[in-house]
């Protein structure tokens, strides 16, 4: 399917929807936001950009709406993923149209929500959130993630939309939701050139040195029925707690890269692996605190390892992974959160970079003053095993109900070989203006 007629086709289509059916109501909001970021270390400009947001909303027969959400940017400098990279990851009808080599634009949203008796069905290109973790990722892995900027910006910001079925229905005292993503779109890496590239031998295999290396073309999946991902999950609320249990069929969305040494030099061939995720989560309410807890079980995960000891680079096991956070709002205006995440491989070898079992922790912190018109908040991630970590700072101001303005810092720190102390040299403030019309 041409990726520039798609979105075009499902505008027309639901427009001729409403039009034909008489719809009754055809509504515009959206955002415009300005953002500028400067590196710490020599005072550059790392972002520069502009951002639109439009969403349309259109009321159609028997109930149902349409709902379409549009993102144009563009960075006058251009350092965050620098010309326009080749979207290898991307579905061929889920990618962005380039505005020379400084902007893009795509259809982030665009779906119709229906209702038939007590079953809602969504179909479309859409986010769909499993688990409750802040930051972290246990079960919310349905959509891929664009770490253009690695982490930093919000999380519906860095989630990938996929075309993809959602349905829900009513099922033992609570929700059955089946999920089907026909969408072979996987994560989206920077280019090597970029602000945020990946260099942590964490996740970077490592090659020989002196060695000429290859990068062949990643090896997506492309048969939208054989390859389609598909979920289930049911949630419900039993005995004072919130539940869910949770199952996924699908391709895991990091490439895993396989190194073959050939007379030449090392050949580098990025491939996509199947998996089954297990999971559940369990939350509750004790007067000010509220305790959460997410637990998630992948049969088969692969793992930068050590070429000298395996020469794909490449070991597998299977992944338990868990997070256990507690939040408390007893205090006026302030809300605190705090977080423990762990990995384990069930089955590891010792030619695996990373230890069997990791574990970070996360605090927040968020005080809202002058009538909630100002909003101050931190956030740290840190990784016990790398002792490398992330701090986020901001302050936020609501001038009026439709105009914003924020301030902030984003603070990489610990070695460099860590996933968050790579990015050191790329700690930033930032300030930025939204406007909502």
């Amino acid at each position: 399917m041409d990726s520039k007629i798609c979105p075009l086709s499902t505008l027309a289509l639901m427009l001729s929807l409403g039009v034909s059916g008489s719809a009754t109501a055809l509504t515009l909001q959206g955002t415009a936001d300005l953002g500028i970021a400067l590196q710490t270390d020599d005072g550059s400009v790392q972002k520069s950009e502009l951002v639109l947001t439009p969403r349309w909303d259109l009321d159609l027969p028997h109930s149902a709406r349409a709902t379409l959400i549009a993102r144009a940017r563009m960075d006058g400098v251009d350092k965050l993923s620098p010309g326009q990279p080749n979207q290898r990851t991307r579905s061929h009808w889920n990618r962005r149209g380039y505005l020379g080599d400084n902007g893009d634009m795509e259809v982030r949203e665009a779906y119709i929500d229906a209702a038939i008796d007590d079953t809602y069905i969504r179909l479309g290109k859409q986010q769909v959130v499993w688990g409750q973790a802040d930051g972290l990722r246990v079960l919310d892995v349905l959509n891929p993630i664009d770490y253009r900027e690695f982490i930093l910006p919000e999380v519906d910001d860095r989630r990938i939309p996929l075309w993809m079925l959602n349905v829900e229905a009513p099922l033992a005292a609570g929700m059955l939701q089946l999920i089907l993503i026909p969408d072979q779109t996987y994560d989206e890496l920077p280019p090597t050139d970029g602000a945020f590239a990946f260099s942590s031998p964490l996740l970077v295999p490592g090659a020989p040195a002196n060695v000429p290396v290859t990068l062949l073309d990643h090896d997506r999946p492309d048969r939208p029925v054989r390859d389609a991902d598909a979920g289930v999950r049911w949630k419900g609320f039993v005995d004072g707690w919130d539940l869910s249990l949770n199952y996924l069929y699908h391709y895991q969305d990091q490439a895993v890269f396989y190194l073959t040494q050939q007379q030449s030099g090392v050949v580098v061939a990025p491939t996509y692996e199947r998996s089954h995720l297990l999971g559940a989560t369990l939350s509750n309410a004790f007067g000010d605190f509220a305790l959460r807890s997410e637990l998630g079980y992948s049969t088969d995960r692969y793992w930068v390892a050590d070429p000298g000891r395996i020469t794909s680079a490449v070991a597998d096991s299977p992944e338990l992974a868990y997070v256990v956070g507690l939040d408390y709002s007893g205090l006026s205006n302030t809300f605190l959160s705090m977080q423990v995440f762990q990995s384990h491989l069930t089955q590891s070898t010792d030619a695996i970079i990373r230890d069997r079992t990791t574990t970070q922790v996360t605090a927040l912190a968020r005080r809202n003053l002058w009538n909630e018109a100002l909003a101050l908040e931190a956030f740290v991630v840190h990784s016990l095993n790398e002792a490398d970590g992330l701090l986020q700072l901001e302050a936020r101001y609501q001038f009026s109900s439709t105009l914003s303005g924020r301030v902030g810092a984003d603070l990489f720190y610990g070695d460099s070989s860590g996933v968050f102390g790579q990015f050191r040299t790329a700690n930033r403030v930032h300030i930025g203006l939204t406007y909502a019309f």
